[in-house]
């Protein structure tokens, strides 16, 4: 005989929709983060002072405190129903390393800590979620249960209801000697329930999509993957190997007369693979923690390598000394210390134009020097971090090699 009382999602699709759907979506649809908020305040306030209140602000409050009853009683249930349907989510469950690449301490900006906080990827202002939390909601459902059970939530907010029923303060029904660290719970927990929306939502934000989105307004794939910068510098590589872009910085950036000749890269091409570049080697700084799928060479579908097949054992870096090969990390935040990068592609974008669209001498001054140094080295970073991926695969196939030779752009006349 089937429970009537209990219902189950139809697919696995519909999981998510049917864990937030037990009382965390309806507990928070019809107030913005800010209102909440403030109104659980206005509760804690009314708790805890002496000012009587009409029949119509006591009704308010209690209207919002069932919210916050209904938001527990969804929190609860979504843990209880996870855990009897035996789901589990790329998303959330998964596990955190740290950023093998992070910038060295001594290299970053006064910005640092502000870009790079746990909670700035999140378009709400969050305070109180832990960075473990952040990465994982459910944790923070359970360590808000791991204070008290439901029942025992439930009596204590069932204590503040009565208060508020009847115009009275905690202190004279003598319950709830923490309201504040109670209301902080709440706040927490209400944070957590946010995320778990915007999680059924598929709105569930890379830990750098505020770095890619707000910070160098560049293009972002609405898809969680897409933002690794693991990802980014295949992309970087689509359709073009190492010696190609290598060529392309050389003839945009020429030391001798012999290398200054058209680039064997379309120019559209090149302004937005420099770009590309540029902002990858400053994203695989940001970040203190990477989600392991990010990290695992054998999640991709495929991997480009940027070397040719049979080049590879004899192949090595052309800008990079053996001391700055040994350490990359250091290499590479030395490489953006002190320095604007959306500018930098400004400058870069702006050389493109008048060298190749316009047909002027952009000269080499000291500042072209650096940049065409930041590039190439870049690009060799770049490429023995994806040539570390390609190694570490374990998959037998899923590797695409470049072909032996790439056709150079025939001159326009």
């Amino acid at each position: 005989m089937e429970n009537q009382y209990l219902r189950n999602p139809e697919d696995e699709y519909e999981i998510p929709w049917f864990l937030v759907g037990g009382g965390i979506f309806e507990s928070i649809q019809d107030d913005t983060f800010e209102s909440f908020n403030e109104k659980l305040w206005n509760i804690l306030i009314a708790l805890t002072s002496k000012n009587k209140k009409d029949e119509e602000e006591r009704k308010q409050l209690v209207a919002h405190l069932d919210k916050v009853i209904l938001m527990v009683k969804g929190c609860h249930y979504f843990l209880h129903h996870k855990k009897r349907l035996n789901y589990e989510e790329e998303w959330i469950d998964i596990k955190w390393y740290k950023n093998p690449y992070r910038c060295s301490k001594n290299y970053r900006p006064k910005r640092d800590k502000k870009l790079n906080h746990h909670l700035a990827h999140f378009e709400y202002p969050f305070t109180k979620l832990s960075r473990k939390e952040i990465q994982n909601f459910p944790k923070a459902f359970k360590n808000f249960f791991s204070k008290m059970d439901l029942s025992s939530w439930l009596n204590l907010l069932g204590d503040w209801k009565n208060c508020l029923l009847y115009d009275e303060s905690l202190v004279e029904w003598m319950v709830d000697d923490a309201p504040l660290e109670t209301y902080e719970q709440l706040l927490k927990l209400h944070e957590a329930s946010i995320v778990a929306y915007n999680w059924a939502e598929a709105d569930y934000p890379p830990p750098n999509k505020h770095l890619i989105i707000d910070y160098l307004l560049s293009n972002y794939v609405d898809s969680y993957r897409s933002a690794s910068p693991y990802k980014r510098i295949e992309q970087i590589f689509y359709e073009k190997n190492y010696t190609d872009l290598r060529e392309g910085i050389v003839s945009l950036y020429p030391l001798q007369s012999s290398e200054n000749k058209p680039p064997n890269i379309e120019i559209d091409d090149l302004r937005y693979t420099l770009r590309w570049l540029l902002e990858t080697g400053w994203l695989l700084l940001q970040t203190d923690y990477f989600p392991e799928d990010w990290l695992d060479p054998d999640a991709a579908n495929f991997l480009r390598c940027p070397i040719n097949k049979e080049e590879l054992y004899f192949w090595r870096p052309k800008s990079l000394s053996s001391k700055e090969q040994k350490n990359l990390r250091k290499t590479l935040s030395k490489l953006y210390y002190g320095i604007d990068v959306r500018k930098n592609i400004s400058v870069v974008d702006g050389r493109i134009i008048f060298q190749y669209e316009r047909g002027w001498s952009a000269g080499m001054v000291e500042e072209e020097l650096e940049t065409r140094n930041r590039l190439l080295k870049t690009l060799d970073i770049l490429t023995l971090v994806l040539l570390d991926l390609c190694k570490r695969r374990t998959k037998p196939e899923g590797i695409c090699y470049p072909p032996e030779k790439t056709e150079k752009v025939e001159e326009k006349e």
